[in-house]
């Protein structure tokens, strides 16, 4: 906002604030009588004086306010502040040169030192006016400190200037504009010719009116105009910032002039000329408003009749008169006649320049159309300011539309016409435009340059007319007069340009709709010279010859190459901030600089000129190529620094791509593709990606291994029942495959390809490592027992053979005892949580590639349209990589296959872990010992439900039925293993059997769990054998010898046997085992005779803690066909000493003699 504009509202306000203390009574008056604000002058009085008199409750004295008012202009500006005082200096320091080297004088002694260190005498500045200068102070200031740059105040001052010719009298702004007020009057009472429109009532007022009435209406001693239509003039009056004083002497000088009665056009001079003369001084509230009004209006006739080129003896004698004028004080008898000599020379003067030839075929009496016209557009300026709120700058009336009628009777008087009348409204629209920022005011302007621009001259006597009105304007460094007209265009035009040469700069990304106005206005008020602004073009062929697209084509270029050296700029400042390279800060700006050129610019400029948005991403591809290039030239290495360079080069190439191949696709022309020069970055990065990712390979692997190496096999949380080792090592992998898609830079299927190899190579080096921690599931089971005949013993202190047992390395019993049940668990979890993840990373990469690939045809597309090629092909290998990396993935195959494989052998491990070397002493070598009644399965029961409830609570509840069908398969086989291979303490009767089978139901039961453990049909399947050997202990001797004769034949002379596994309880090895453990002496002989067993009360078959499992290869074998066919130990034979001489039959796998 310009300077002029800040001084006329300061003074406006500061008028107000002063109005409003006298009125509320808070300032006392002399001698308790009320203040009369009408014989104020509030722009003399000092306003340090009223505050002092407000805080103090003195009396005010209106002479001393004066005084001190004048006194404080004798100082410089300052600011007060809790830290030190500002001063602004009138000169520019700058150009005053070094500091004076003489001492500064000495304070006098009469002189108060106030506690800040300043002199009272300079503290008693006016604060109100102090901060109205010190505002301009302060711009001046910062133009100095940017000297090397235009200030935007100086270009704005310039800007917002006509250029008309200057006023050689000095008047102000308040003094034209009380002279507007009184041409208005003037001719409204002349001529009794005023119609107001129909609608308008006597109780329509603005809400600021009646505010700024409220508090003058008690203190107003003039009365109410009788007029009908004193309420519009009054919000006319108030608008135009006149006080009521004024404005009742200037009525009262209209009514009583003689206006009325003149048949002749009416002017300026005649209107002044007339009010001097019928106004005395009892109609003024004070003698210093009267001085000051006939001053001013003393200055106007000066103004208007000293600007006709007349003789030098004329203008002296007319100087003489206008200076007698001014020294008159009042008009008392003395001086009376004098006075009136004065006047009616003075209107003779007027009248004969009024009387003379119009011009341009008006009629007489047109004189001071032309004659003054500076002076009557200013006066009509100041009546069109007036439709806008004055408590709201960017507000115009409701009643604005009824305001323009009535200035209507203006035209006239000061020379206005229709084209005049829109293009000054254009013009004072504009200027409240830049003041306030109101988008509407822009629209308006708009409008009312679309009016003059179709407005039709009248046989060329109005464009003639115009055409006088010279104005003087400056455009880059000429002076050049032009016509009002023409004047207002290049000024809009110019403030147009400035704003558009850097729209980047001037328009945020909410203020498109203002963007798209300006310029419309821009192309509204183009002028036939615009290419002078117009310097270095960039592609200027695109442009081709049409006007409006080169002036477009101008400001997209101008306003790319201003956001292009902010951002420049911005990055030498904020890399040594941000620790960041320079290139990648100014990649970054130019790519919001490119997303608001598409979002907000693109949309209008387009309409204007087509190629805009080829023209600006173009050029912006071109300007950072130029700095990017020597940089890509001397990359060694992919350091943290060139990387960010890298992926925000590679991403801003990929946003232009983008932003042009959305508007365009590849149909660029060829005048802009010889400027297309590609970043190439995938060139100049592919190796060193390579590089990185092989030195991630390294890291992973590193980090895998030192976490499965300090892994506990504790579950990470109730929640969470994998280890923490796993979590950890997929945490390592998705960082670096964040960090490979997120380093924005371009690649290839062979950098995926690495990516997996390397992530693979981890995964399956945790996996060996944990098969590596495994044992042989056949170390778990213990050595079986010497087959033996049911004998009692007959001397019980006989010494008793003792069974030799195989014990374990201390290694492999170290391992044993560390793949425990629960850590068992957590591998099981952390497996399956393995392949869970495996499939989540798969979907993330392939997203995250598909990703990558959506841009694969952007990443040549400079390279194709600067070759002229389509993006067919593009498609093409698009398909086939996508092919490729379907394959590729493959690769994570191996790993659930390792990851199943892994987990089924520990499932495998898991149930004879808990039965055969957890739970070997309280069930294989206690279940049933000596006798079945002394040791029931009920004792075990219990033991194994903890065990139960432990593995439930740590494995998940995915796994949980497999683990609990694997330990409940091993109580079966330990169960068998208790009735055929318990050695010679086990014995069992026919009448055992019965509870026995009570146990199975019991051990069934218990993993049944009432239908919330196994199903039931599952149990029943598992349990089916050690039913059948149950069935087999209820028969007789006899029996059980007649079935195994019949299987012993069977297998002598090689008959198929029974198939299945554990699936038959009648093969000779079965029967045979069940013979050996039957309390029955039929049985006894039958084995004694035929197979020569030793009896079981010889052998002591209590095995100590350190024995462990057999390593014979039988018995491996026996066992590793459980594990993976689920067959039974005592589903492969086992030897006999010798072969009987008396059938029945030999099986064939009695072929040892110490062995079942």
């Amino acid at each position: 906002m310009g300077t002029p504009f800040l001084l006329e509202r300061y003074r406006r306000d500061r008028r107000n604030l002063l109005e409003f203390l006298f009125s509320e009574g808070l300032i006392r008056a002399p001698s308790r009588t009320s203040i009369d604000l009408a014989g104020l002058d509030l722009d003399s009085i000092s306003a340090d004086y009223v505050l002092d008199c407000l805080e103090s409750g003195e009396e005010f004295d209106p002479s001393e306010a004066t005084r001190r008012y004048f006194d404080g202009l004798k100082y410089p500006i300052m600011l007060n502040s809790s830290s030190t005082n500002s001063y602004y200096f009138v000169s520019e320091p700058e150009i005053s040169g070094s500091p004076p080297r003489r001492a500064a004088p000495r304070l006098s002694s009469g002189m108060k030192i106030t506690t800040n260190g300043t002199s009272s005498q300079v503290a008693k500045h006016d604060n109100l006016i102090g901060r109205d200068v010190g505002i301009s102070g302060e711009s001046r200031t910062k133009g100095v400190a940017t000297a090397d740059e235009p200030s935007r105040l100086l270009e704005d001052k310039d800007i917002l200037s006509l250029g008309l010719p200057g006023l050689s009298t000095g008047i102000s702004d308040d003094e034209i504009r009380e002279t507007a007020y009184e041409v208005l009057l003037a001719c409204l009472f002349c001529g009794g010719k005023v119609h107001f429109p129909e609608e308008m009532k006597k109780e329509k007022k603005t809400n600021f009116l009646k505010g700024l009435r409220s508090k003058r209406e008690g203190l107003s001693s003039f009365p109410v105009p009788e007029d009908s239509h004193s309420d519009f003039l009054d919000i006319i009056r108030v608008q135009m910032e006149i006080s009521e004083a004024t404005n009742a002497f200037i009525r009262k000088g209209s009514r009583l002039s003689n206006l009325r009665e003149m048949n002749e056009q009416i002017d300026v001079p005649c209107i002044s000329l007339n009010l001097i003369s019928v106004l005395y001084k009892l109609d003024f509230p004070s003698e210093r408003l009267r001085m000051q009004w006939q001053r001013r209006q003393a200055n106007i006739l000066e103004e208007l009749l000293g600007s006709v080129n007349m003789d030098s003896k004329m203008r002296e004698t007319l100087q003489i008169l206008l200076r007698k004028l001014r020294s008159i004080e009042e008009k008392v008898s003395d001086v009376y006649d004098g006075f009136f000599e004065i006047l009616s020379l003075i209107k003779r003067y007027a009248s004969k320049l009024s009387s003379m030839p119009g011009k341009y075929g008006f009629q007489s009496k047109a004189y001071y159309r032309t004659a003054s016209y500076q002076f009557n557009i200013k006066l009509y300026e100041k009546l069109l300011y007036s439709v806008f709120d004055i408590l709201e700058d960017g507000k115009i009336l409701e009643e604005a539309d009824e305001m323009l009628e009535v200035y209507e009777f203006t035209w006239s008087t000061l020379g206005i016409t229709q084209k005049l009348h829109n293009v000054l409204y254009a013009w004072v629209l504009f200027q409240q435009f830049i003041k306030t920022g109101e988008f509407l005011l822009l629209k308006l302007a708009v409008l009312e340059m679309q009016k003059v621009l179709s407005h039709k001259n009248d046989e060329g006597t109005e464009e003639a007319y115009i055409s006088s009105l010279i104005c003087s304007v400056e455009s880059y460094g000429s002076k050049r007069f032009l016509c009002l007209v023409d004047a207002i265009f290049f000024k809009i035009y110019l403030w147009c340009c400035y704003q558009l040469e850097d729209y980047h700069l001037h328009f945020a990304q909410e203020k498109s709709a203002i963007f798209g106005s300006v310029v419309n206005l821009a192309v509204l008020t183009q002028t036939t010279s615009a290419d002078e602004c117009a310097e270095n073009k960039y592609f200027g062929s695109m442009a081709g010859n049409i006007p409006e697209w080169k002036l477009f084509h101008f400001f997209i270029v101008k306003s790319i190459q201003a956001a292009f050296k902010r951002a420049c700029s911005l990055a030498e400042n904020q890399s040594s901030v941000e620790l960041k390279h320079p290139l990648a800060i100014v990649a970054h700006e130019l790519k919001q600089v490119a997303e608001k050129e598409y979002t907000a610019f693109y949309p209008v400029l387009c309409q204007k000129y087509p190629k805009s948005g080829k023209l600006a991403f173009i050029l912006l591809h071109l300007l950072y190529g130029e700095r990017l290039k020597p940089f890509l030239e001397g990359l060694t290495h992919l350091s943290e620094s060139v990387k960010e360079v890298l992926a925000a080069s590679n991403t801003l190439e990929l946003c232009l791509a983008h932003k042009l191949s959305s508007i365009y696709g590849d149909n660029v022309d060829s005048s802009a593709t010889k400027y297309v020069h590609p970043y190439q970055i995938s060139h100049y990065c592919a190796p060193l990606v390579l590089q990185w990712i092989h030195a991630q390979h390294d890291n992973i692997l590193e980090w895998t291994k030192r976490a499965v190496e300090i892994e506990d096999w504790e579950p990470l949380s109730s929640q969470q029942r994998q280890a923490k080792s796993a979590v950890e090592v997929f945490r390592i992998v998705e960082e670096t495959v964040d960090q490979f898609f997120s380093s924005n830079l371009p690649m290839d299927i062979i950098h995926l390809r690495s990516l997996l190899i390397g992530i693979v190579r981890s995964l399956e080096a945790y996996l060996l490592h944990i098969v590596n921690q495994q044992v042989d599931v056949t170390m778990l089971y213990p050595s079986t027992p010497a087959l033996t005949r049911y004998a009692e013993s007959i001397y019980p202190f006989m010494k008793k053979k003792f069974v030799q047992l195989t014990t374990l390395e201390e290694k492999m019993t170290f391992q044993l005892n560390t793949l425990t049940g629960p850590k068992l668990c957590v591998k099981l979890n952390t497996l399956h949580y393995i392949r869970d993840q495996l499939d989540t990373l798969e979907d993330t990469i392939k997203h995250s590639w598909n990703l990558v690939q959506s841009g694969f045809g952007l990443a040549d597309y400079f390279s194709r349209i600067s070759n002229g090629k389509s993006s067919v092909d593009v498609n093409v290998n698009l398909s086939a990589c996508n092919g490729s990396v379907d394959e590729l993935f493959a690769l994570f195959d191996n790993v659930r296959r390792g990851a199943v494989t892994t987990s089924k052998m520990m499932l495998d491990f898991i149930g004879p872990r808990v039965i055969f070397w957890d739970m070997r002493d309280s069930f294989l070598f206690s279940l049933y010992r000596s006798s079945v009644n002394s040791a029931r399965l009920e004792i075990f029961i219990p033991l194994l439900d903890q065990v139960l409830d432990r593995i439930c609570d740590l494995i998940i509840d995915e796994l949980r039925d497999q683990v609990v069908l694997k330990i409940f398969q091993a109580s079966m086989d330990g169960f068998i293993w208790v009735l055929l291979d318990g050695g010679p303490s086990r014995a069992f009767s026919e009448a055992d059997v019965p509870l026995m089978q009570e146990d199975l139901a019991m051990l069934k039961e218990l993993f049944i769990a009432n239908g919330q453990g196994l199903p039931f049909d599952v149990v029943e399947k598992e349990a089916r054998l050690a039913r059948q050997i149950l069935d087999l202990f209820a028969l007789k001797a006899d029996t059980i010898i007649e079935m195994l004769v019949s299987a012993s034949e069977q297998t002598a002379y090689h008959l198929k046997p029974t198939t299945g596994g554990r699936s038959c309880a009648n093969d000779a090895q079965t029967l045979l085992r069940v013979l050996c453990h039957k309390k029955d002496g039929s049985a006894s002989e039958f084995l004694k005779m035929h197979y020569q067993l030793p009896k079981s009360s010889d052998y002591d078959d209590i095995p100590s803690k350190e024995e462990r499992t057999s390593t014979s290869p039988i018995l491996s074998d026996i066992f590793r066909g459980a594990a993976s066919g689920r067959r039974h130990p005592c589903d492969v034979g086992a030897a006999g000493r010798r072969r009987p001489t008396h059938p029945p039959p030999v099986p064939t796998f009695l072929s040892n003699s110490h062995c079942r």
